[in-house]
């Protein structure tokens, strides 16, 4: 668990949540949407700043929707705040990164900022589900899992 590097997704709690945004950003829904359902996967960073996780969420939420073409307002409005107020650089100092690696992820969160700022642009319109996923069961299936007398 934590932090290894000085990245946008050097930690696990970054790499778990650009799965999730993976996943999520395939439905075929506004960003509004998107984002709320990925704050209700991870209520705890997305609502309280004081959570060592919480500029990690919105940092990497930021990032993979400039990637994906999808714009909205109060995810760039976050992490511009993020960034500008230094809390991503606090709390990564508080929770223990040395001053070298703080200075290589300013420099990070600068290359983001950079990104963060310019219009979102849409390529290509982002591939959506257009028919729900194939079940991976079907009625009658029996699953059978191991226990050692009982216990999992």
């Amino acid at each position: 668990m934590g932090t290894w590097g000085t990245g946008i997704y050097s930690g696990d709690m970054a790499a778990d949540l650009r799965a999730t945004i993976i996943a999520v950003a395939r439905l075929p829904l506004d960003s509004n949407r998107l984002i709320e359902i990925l704050c209700e996967t991870e209520p705890t960073a997305a609502n309280d700043p004081s959570d060592e996780d919480h500029t990690t969420f919105w940092l990497v939420v930021a990032d993979q929707f400039f990637k994906r073409g999808i714009s909205c307002g109060r995810v760039r409005e976050m992490s511009l705040a993020i960034i500008d107020s230094g809390h991503d650089i606090a709390m990564l100092g508080k929770l223990g990164m040395a001053h070298s690696d703080l200075a290589k992820r300013k420099k990070t969160l600068a290359e983001l900022r950079a990104k963060l700022v310019l219009p979102t642009v849409d390529v290509k319109p982002r591939k959506t589900l257009t028919k729900p996923q194939p079940l991976l069961m079907k009625t009658g299936d029996l699953l059978v899992y191991p226990t050692s007398e009982g216990e999992p």
